[in-house]
Formats: C-alpha cells, structure tokens, sequence
C-alpha cells in the first residue's frame, strides 16, 4: 500500500511541471503581446506629436505673415524656417504660398460722401506647408484673415 501512494505522489509531480510550464508559457506571450502593444502606442503617440508641432510651426510663419501688412500690398510666398524646442536649430521648414485675396469690401461706418477715401476690409486666405526636418512630416494649414488696407488696396 505504500508503495501505490508513492507512485501516484510522483504522477502527481509530474502533471504540476507541465502546468507550471503551460502557465509560463501563457505569461510570456502576455508579456510579449504587451510590449507590441507599448511600442505601437509609442509610434502613435510620437506621429501625434510631430502632426502637432508640424501644426504649430505652420501657424507661427502665418503670424509672421499676418503681422506686416505689406505682405498683402504686394503678396508673395516666403520660406521661414522654425525652431519649435528653442536650441538654436531649425526643426521645421516652412513654406507660406502667396496670400489669395478673396473679398475686398468698403469697410462700415464711412457715409456715401467719403466712400473713395474710406478703408477697405480685405479677406485673405493665407496657406502654409510645414516639413519636419529630420523625419519629413509635412502639414498644411489654411488660415483666413481679414485685413484693413487703405483706400487704394486692390484685390489681387
């Protein structure tokens, strides 16, 4: 009788190995699938990242072209290059398409007399392409402004 109790404490010793080995084999392909996963994330959150800044950067050459009004007397495309992390080296490259002129209206508030001499609101739709330098992410942004320009102001 002792030697039947024995034998089956051995069976059961060997079914307790190809568990423990089942369950370790379970974990690492857990362990695996959850470092694709976090490097997947990863990628995605650095594209984020980059569309973001590529954004940003596309927005600051359009304020540059925003802050001079001659830049809509005589409308011209321009290249800025923009450093967004501030160490003194150009991230992106960015190229401004010369300014579109959409509408050009009287502005309110001048009487029928004056009209001639009286301001005008001109409408402008000023397009920017932003590439990051070192990946080549590229980002187009479309900004509309409405400018007050002299009574000689055209619609180009």
């Amino acid at each position: 009788m002792r030697r039947r109790l024995f034998q089956g404490g051995l069976r059961q010793a060997g079914m307790s190995l190809v568990v423990g080995l089942v369950m370790l084999i379970v974990l690492t392909l857990l362990v695996v699938s959850a470092m694709r996963m976090s490097k997947t994330n990863l990628k995605v959150v650095g594209n984020q990242q980059a569309r973001i800044e590529a954004t940003a950067a596309a927005q600051q050459a359009i304020e540059k072209v925003i802050g001079s009004v001659s830049n809509f007397y005589t409308p011209t495309a321009q290249t800025f290059s923009i450093d967004i992390n501030n160490d003194g080296v150009a991230d992106y490259t960015v190229q401004t398409a010369k300014p579109t002129c959409l509408q050009l209206t009287a502005a309110d508030g001048y009487s029928v007399d004056f009209a001639d001499s009286a301001p005008k609101d001109t409408y402008w739709d000023i397009s920017a392409v932003a590439t990051d330098n070192r990946s080549g992410v590229t980002v187009t942004v479309h900004q509309g402004a409405r400018v007050r320009m002299n009574s000689t102001a055209t619609c180009p």
